[in-house]
């Protein structure tokens, strides 16, 4: 290989003689070569040489690219650094290896080549960014896919020591890098490394520099530092709490050296980890570096936005942010951010904080770049109420003495943080107001001389604030602002006259309204500020005419105003003609001479319009006038008179055809939301109307608009103006409360006014019935908003609005709408019309007090965008604040062409309605030649069509319809004069040109019967004047743009199906069909709202608290007003689960002596004495009426408590498991078991059969003997063994409850009471006992009927045990009747007294509030969640557990001792049974043993008296001869004895001579039986 190297040599220097250079072909070529075979491997290094930033682009992008097409198979064959050293040194001879080494050598020169492509700055950003994805494309492949993060280490170092800019090269690696999570964690791994050995390096370069005097070495460092702080601010902050998911730029991951626990799909957990704890390292490694003043700066600036949320363990910055905080100057007032965050979310403390920062307010900080942030956080540093009075006190006193050296910002900003200073600490409102004596004297020193008064203690030289004696000053620097030589100032400090120390009528500054001003802003403030008063430059006369008389000689000008004009020529006298304000001359009333036309017209009457008066020009004639013009002038006028008389006549008559023109006027303000729409969607359809020939045939329709400009003054003028035209109908008026006004006109003068925008509800058809409402009114918007709040479940909303009809009317529709839904308006908010925004900004500060979170916003665009900006700089369109706008948001966003993204920025997650309108033929029409309207038009600014001109449109076609409806039935238009006008006829107001229109109840009629298909849909007026089928759209703003999360219709409620869909469907108006989409709600959260919080007012929640005299385990109050108890206990650990704080304060009710009334504890809530009330509240019925209760944490129920007796058994007690009937039975069925089986076996078995006696006993035995299963007779048939079967299967049932209900008896305790229940307890008259203040008093008199005379109220248990004890016959009661949990813990103490039947009622303990009060809810969730982690249950085992395991300990040891022992008196009948049986066996047996035996004696009495006459006899012997001889028959067995009495009569009767022989046999027969028995 070393031969062909140098082989290779000539011919590239051949190659390249030919031209000196080589060309892009060559080039090419010697890639092409290089890829295609080893042979040609000796033009990588030809290539490699063409790779620097001073080659010629072309070539040196071509090297690259075949240099990089060659590389990359390689690259998993490319032994390591190491392996190829050990190669070239060892002298391999083995070909693989010296290509290997040569191989690795060549890899290293190209990737070196990338990085000085790379970093030059020489280089081409076209080949920069080629040799940039080279590079990393190697880092991505390393070997196995793993990150290559050596040569990435290669890379960066050279970054890092790159002498020029390397901006360009880092905004490469941020756009296609950084994002990677391996990158940002190798370039972290690195920066450490490279920081610390810069480190090593900086401490050696100092020890040689200070020999040499070299500062190069320094310059070499803070470019280091530079280059890698750009490096660190240009990768992107991850969210490590928010990233679930990290993009991976290697196969593997974080893994560099092979491990698998890092793949692309690990544990974003680790990931996160990791990633943080190499940025810890190399952002600690970085500042712990000497930085140039700028970078330091650069990173105080940041490092509490961008470092300290990012870190492992944010404290460990605290030794560097402390000492940038000690530095002071601008270092500290930048360090103050990140000290900040330490001490609030870490729990850094810093010694003399405030000390350092005190000393920071110097005048520097007022025109300091980063003056903002500082200034807010001094404001932050300051707001905790636990600073001490003399620190406030010298921080206001400092600010008050820095007003006299900063600018006019500085002065606003300083008088805002006074502001707040006074308002949070009430305890240095003395410094506003300070008097000294006149009589304060100095008492020390030699003469006695009065306090020399000017001089101010307040030493502002002192750094110790303690040390300042600000408390001993005032804040006069402040007054002397009053004169302040900038206006703004001037008046800013007038809001320190306030009484600051009443929170709940002040509210705080906001820091951030003035920390960046500056003298060009408050200059534009005070330009922009409006003047109600412009002095003017000159004065002028108001003109008396609208001409001179010189204008026009020989003519007569005079201003008359509704007068009659007589005009006389030659002494012929003419008929008055009235004068009329612009009267159009279609006008079908002239007043004519009524008895021909000989009348002659003498005078020419000219009208001239000028503003509020009428100009009336007179013709005369100069007397120098020629006689013969003169009279030609006269036969003129004659003659035109006629004309006009004819004329007036004909259109006096009312014909029945249809009139050429038909003129309507429009009203409403041109340049607003709904005008400028409106204006171009009118004549858009008198357009098409007239182009329509179905439509008014031979007629066509003629509007005149008139623009009200926003005021209601000039709006009446304009409709007046309208009244005394031709007017048939107006189109309008837009505001509602313009329309309230004209509507009384429109009455009496009977002209149908259409307003497709006024949306008042109180303007009903009742009232004015020629107001026709052509959109919909807000009574159904208003019931959409209600049915929205119903959905998400609020209670109460706070509502802001326009203090007009409009805004009052609707919001009072809206109360109503809630007040059906069980649902309220909290607070009004009304807005006066032309509010300044300091008017608005307080309101808002009201509202943000308030509890409830749900805003209703009904205004105009105008107020309603203001409120928005508003409330977003109070914060007020954060997370938990919900906005609901009605529609007029709706039609604004509509009409806007293109969304401003500042502007929805101020209303993100709004709700807003818009009404819906269908999409018809004539809206796509209309909506696509919009812009061509638009342009026909002239308008100037663009917009888009909403639903107010959508309905603007229909109104045309409205009145085109009923007009055509009108003329096709007869109508003519005619107008003659209102006879009430002349009795206020008078004046200059020409009252008498308003004339009445005759037709207009007929067109009223006929626009009541209109029915069509309009632009927004189904045109049909119902029975109440409203259009049907009313609906809108709800949009929520998301983002840029707009979002339908549903629909409302009156039809079927609210749905994500369109109303146009659920008309074809039944109406449904159930819960379950209420549906709607996902809303994004403030805060970018789809989470619902909760909708309130406790009101910001500083007032803690009044709870009640019962203060029992009995039973004080569940509640109590000590002498010190603390509560405890069981239900103290919930209600804190239930308020202690809320997401939110919860100020409270309990307060005792009762004296502690008896147990108070609960009925009147309810009550007082509803006084409003209590916001709550806890304790051992039951909840009935009564209660529920006028509060609400929380989810029962106790159960309750009322029970009956009463004395029993205990019972013990009887010596019969055997005979009481079963009755008479069923011993009776028992005992007949073993007769029956066994007859029935003696006939089954007594024919087939020999056990059955026998004597008739043998027999009985037999079928007694075995029916009897069954019962212990001790039968010996064998049954052989098959019927017998199955009746057997059956019947032993009952007797174990039988014999089975017997066993277990004579146990019961003997074992059980057997107690006894005359009361058994509450039935009996009740029919009875004996007195009844309750607890003190309990409800079971009003329940038993109300529900059960106990008259109140039976009823004793009992306080405390010892009453409940002495009342019973004593009983009804003495003085006490029969039974008790109270709640299980008090009857429970009684009986633990008292053993004698029981429960009697079940508990009657079923009820349980609660929270009470008021009514929808949200936070009965919340606890509610909170007592579940306590019941199902098991803390309720220990709650109730900590105070009541003791008593209960005592009482059941000395119970169970109680019962045991009686129940165990059982004595022989309950088994005496049994043993007395037993016995006399055995005596009356015995008996018989004796009986019949004795007969038995003398007859024995008998027979064998010849044998004895044979014997005794040849034997000697004695009487003693023989006494006991007949004992011994009744013995030994009593032993013997009946069988032997029945055998000797057999042998013993044949013995006698074989004769007399045998005697002898015979008795030796009978006495060895006998001696044997003897024996064997």
């Amino acid at each position: 290989m070393a031969k062909s190297s140098s082989a290779a040599a000539p011919g590239s220097k051949k190659r390249k003689s030919k031209s000196g250079a080589l060309t892009h072909e060559e080039v090419k070529s010697l890639g092409y070569e290089l890829l295609s075979s080893r042979a040609h491997l000796n033009h990588a290094p030809v290539l490699l040489a063409l790779l620097s930033p001073s080659a010629p682009l072309n070539l040196a992008l071509e090297a690259l690219i075949s240099l990089q097409s060659f590389f990359e198979p390689l690259l998993p064959s490319i032994p390591s650094s190491s392996a190829a050293t050990a190669a070239a040194g060892g002298a391999s001879s083995d070909p693989e290896l010296v290509f290997g080494s040569w191989l690795r050598q060549r890899f290293d020169e190209f990737v070196a080549a990338l990085v000085e492509l790379s970093v030059s700055p020489h280089s081409d950003d076209a080949i920069r960014d080629v040799a940039l994805d080279a590079f990393m494309n190697f880092v991505k492949l390393g070997k196995d896919g793993r990150f290559h993060s050596a040569i990435y280490h290669k890379f960066l170092h050279a970054v890092v020591h790159a002498p020029d800019s390397i901006d360009l090269l880092l905004e490469l690696l941020g756009s296609k890098y950084f994002k990677y999570a391996d990158v940002c964690y190798f370039t972290y791994t690195s920066l450490d490394k490279i920081t610390n050995s810069l480190s090593s390096e900086t401490t050696g370069s100092n020890k040689d520099g200070s020999q040499n005097g070299d500062d190069g070495s320094e310059d070499r460092v803070v470019v280091c530092i530079r280059n890698i702080y750009n490096i660190l601010v240009h990768i992107p902050t991850l969210d490590f709490q928010k990233e679930s998911k990290f993009d991976m730029w290697s196969t593997v991951g974080l893994s560099s050296k092979g491990e698998k626990g890092f793949p692309e799909g690990s544990s974003a957990t680790n990931i996160n980890k990791k990633l943080k704890v190499k940025f810890t390292k190399a952002w600690l490694a970085f500042l712990k570096q000497p930085l140039p003043l700028d970078v330091y700066k650069e990173v105080l600036a940041t490092i509490h936005q961008n470092v300290i949320p990012s870190l492992s363990n944010p404290a460990i910055l605290c030794d560097f942010l402390t000492r940038s905080y000690d530095i002071g100057g601008v270092i500290s007032v930048m360090a103050l951010s990140g000290i900040f965050i330490l001490m609030t979310q870490h729990s850094l403390e810093y010694p003399k904080f405030y000390e350092k920062l005190y000393a920071l307010l110097t005048p520097a900080v007022f025109m300091a770049k980063h003056r903002s942030v500082f200034l807010q956080l001094l404001d932050a540093c300051l707001k905790s109420s636990y600073v001490p009075a003399y620190l406030a006190a010298s921080f206001a006193k400092r600010l008050s003495r820095l007003t006299l050296s900063v600018p006019p910002a500085g002065a606003l900003i300083i008088i805002a943080l006074i502001h707040n200073l006074l308002r949070r600490h009430p305890s240095i409102n003395f410094l506003v107001h300070r008097e000294i004596a006149q009589d304060d004297t100095n008492m020390s020193g030699e003469a006695s001389q009065p306090k020399k008064i000017g001089a101010d203690p307040f030493n502002n030289e002192e750094t110790d604030p303690e040390k300042s004696g600000a408390m001993r000053s005032s804040l006069w620097e402040i007054d002397t602002l009053r004169h302040h030589y900038t206006p703004a100032v001037s008046r800013f400090v007038a809001s320190l006259e306030n009484d600051l120390t009443v929170r709940a009528k002040t509210t705080e500054m906001k820091i951030t309204d003035f920390s960046s001003g500056s003298y060009a802003t408050v200059f534009q403030d005070e330009v922009r500020r409006r003047i109600k008063q412009v002095p003017l430059a000159f004065y002028r006369t108001t003109p008396s005419s609208l001409f001179q008389e010189s204008d026009f000689p020989g003519w007569t000008f005079g201003y008359q105003s509704n007068v009659v004009a007589q005009a006389s020529l030659e002494g012929n006298e003419s008929r008055t003609v009235e004068t009329s304000k612009g009267s159009p001359a279609k006008r079908s009333r002239v007043e004519t001479c009524p008895t021909s036309f000989s009348v002659t017209v003498t005078a020419c009457v000219v009208y001239c319009r000028v503003p509020e008066q009428t100009l009336l020009l007179l013709p005369t004639f100069p007397e120098r006038t020629p006689r013969h013009s003169r009279l030609t002038m006269e036969v003129t006028l004659h003659f035109w008179g006629i004309f006009c008389c004819l004329c007036s006549y004909a259109l006096s008559k009312n014909v029945s055809a249809r009139p050429d023109e038909v003129s309507i006027g429009a009203l409403f303000t041109f340049n607003s939301t709904i005008g400028r729409v409106a204006k171009v969607a009118i004549s858009a359809a008198v357009n098409d109307i007239n182009d329509d020939p179905s439509i008014l045939p031979g007629t066509k329709l003629v509007v005149q608009m008139q623009d009200s400009n926003c005021s209601g003054f000039v709006g009446i003028v304009q409709a007046l103006q309208f009244m005394e035209k031709d007017t048939v109908a107006i189109v309008g008026p837009q505001s509602s409360v313009l329309a309230h006004i004209i509507s009384h006109v429109a009455n009496e003068l009977q002209v149908p006014m259409m307003s497709f925008a006024a949306t008042d509800p109180t303007l009903s058809s009742l009232q004015f019935p020629f107001f026709v409402r052509t959109t919909h009114s807000d009574h159904f918007q208003m019931a959409s908003v209600a049915d929205l709040v119903d959905y998400y479940g609020w209670k109460q909303v706070t509502a802001i609005f326009i203090d007009d009809d409009y805004g009052r009317s609707g919001i009072s529709s809206l109360g109503d709408e809630l007040a059906k839904r069980r649902s309220k308006i909290l607070y009004k908010a009304a807005i006066r019309p032309g509010a300044r925004k300091s008017e608005i900004v307080d309101l808002l500060v009201k509202v943000a007090m308030m509890e409830s979170r749900v805003i209703i916003l009904h205004a105009n665009p105008d107020i309603g965008l203001t409120v928005f900006s508003l409330a977003r700089n109070l914060g007020m369109t954060s997370s938990g604040y919900v906005w609901i706008a009605t529609d007029w948001l709706g039609s604004f966003l509509d009409s806007s062409q293109h969304l401003d993204i500042g502007l929805l920025s101020t209303m993100q997650g709004v709700l807003t309605l818009r009404q819906h309108t269908e999409n018809t033929r004539r809206k796509s029409m209309l909506a696509s030649k919009w812009s061509t309207l638009m342009k026909r038009d002239n308008v100037d600014r663009r917009f888009l069509i909403n639903s107010y001109g959508l309905y603007a449109y229909d109104t045309v076609w409205i009145i085109a319809h009923a007009l055509d409806a009108f003329f096709t039935r007869g109508g003519n238009i005619s107008f003659s004069i209102d006879p009430k006008l002349h009795e206020v006829v008078g004046g200059g107001l020409q009252l008498e040109a308003m004339t009445v229109f005759d037709g207009g109840r007929l067109l009223l009629e006929r626009i009541r019967q209109v029915n069509f298909t309009g632009a927004t849909g189904h045109v049909k007026f119902d029975s109440d004047g409203n259009l049907i089928r009313p609906s809108y759209d709800i949009v929520n703003i998301v983002g840029s743009g707009l979002r339908i999360i549903g629909y409302w219709s009156n039809y079927s409620g609210l749905s994500t199906a369109t109303p146009e869909t659920l008309y074809l469907k039944p109406a449904n108006h159930s819960r379950e069909n209420k549906k709607l989409y996902p809303a994004i709600w403030p805060g970018e959260t789809t989470t619902r709202p909760r909708g309130w919080v406790f009101p910001n007012n500083g007032n803690e929640i009044r709870i009640g608290v019962p203060n029992r005299a009995s039973y004080r385990q569940f509640v109590s109050a000590e002498k010190t007003e603390m509560v405890r108890g069981l239900c103290v206990d919930v209600f804190v650990a239930a308020i202690n689960l809320l997401q939110y704080p919860v100020p409270y304060k309990f307060i005792p009710f009762g004296n502690g002596s008896e147990n108070p009334s609960y009925a009147e504890l309810i009550n007082k809530i509803l006084t409003n004495d209590f916001d709550a009330a806890i304790g051992d509240i039951t909840i009935v019925t009564n209660r529920t009426r006028v509060v609400d209760f929380t989810q029962p944490y106790v159960e309750s129920g009322l029970m009956v408590l009463t004395s029993v007796k205990r019972h013990s058994s009887s010596g019969w007690a055997f005979l009481q498991p079963f009755t008479i009937s069923m011993w009776c039975v028992t005992g007949l069925f073993f007769l029956i078991i066994g007859t029935v089986v003696w006939m089954l076996e007594h024919r087939i078995n020999d056990d059955f059969r026998g004597p008739p006696a043998k027999q009985i006993i037999t079928v007694f035995w075995f029916s009897f003997s069954t019962l212990f299963f001790a039968h010996r007779e064998d049954t052989r048939g098959t019927l017998g063994r199955f009746v057997i079967i059956i019947w032993l299967f009952v007797v174990l049932i039988v014999q089975s409850s017997y066993t277990a209900s004579l146990t019961s008896i003997l074992t059980v305790q057997q107690l006894s009471s005359p009361v058994t229940g509450i039935d009996s307890l009740v029919a009875s008259d004996d007195p009844i006992g309750f607890q003190v203040g309990s409800f079971a008093e009003n329940y038993l008199m109300r529900e059960l009927g106990v008259p109140s005379s039976r009823l004793r109220a009992l306080g405390s248990p010892e009453e409940y045990k002495q009342a019973l004890e004593l009983g009804p016959s003495k003085g006490g009661v029969a039974a008790i009747v109270d709640e299980r949990p008090y009857v429970e813990l009684f009986l633990t103490q008292h053993s004698k007294f029981a429960v009697v039947g079940s508990e009657f009622t079923k009820s349980g303990w609660g929270f009470a509030f008021p009514r929808d009060s949200p936070l009965a809810v919340d606890l509610s969730t909170s007592i579940l969640a306590l019941s199902e982690n098991g803390d309720l249950q220990r709650i109730h085992d900590k105070w009541l557990a003791s008593d209960v395991t005592s009482m059941s300990q000395s119970k169970e040891v109680d019962l045991d001792l009686e129940s165990e022992q059982l004595q022989v008196y309950s088994f005496s009948g049994l043993f007395f049974i037993c016995g006399v049986a055995c005596l009356i066996a015995l008996a018989i047996h004796a009986g019949i043993l004795v007969r038995k035996f003398y007859e024995h004696s008998s027979s064998s009495s010849s044998a004895v008296s044979s014997e005794r006459a040849a034997l000697p006899t004695d009487g003693g012997s023989s006494g006991r001869s007949k004992l011994q001889a009744f013995l030994s028959f009593a032993d013997r067995r009946e069988i032997d004895t029945r055998r000797t009495a057999k042998n013993k009569a044949a013995a006698l009767a074989g004769g007399e001579d045998h005697y002898v022989s015979g008795g030796s046999a009978t006495s060895s027969n006998s001696v044997g039986t003897s024996a064997s028995c």
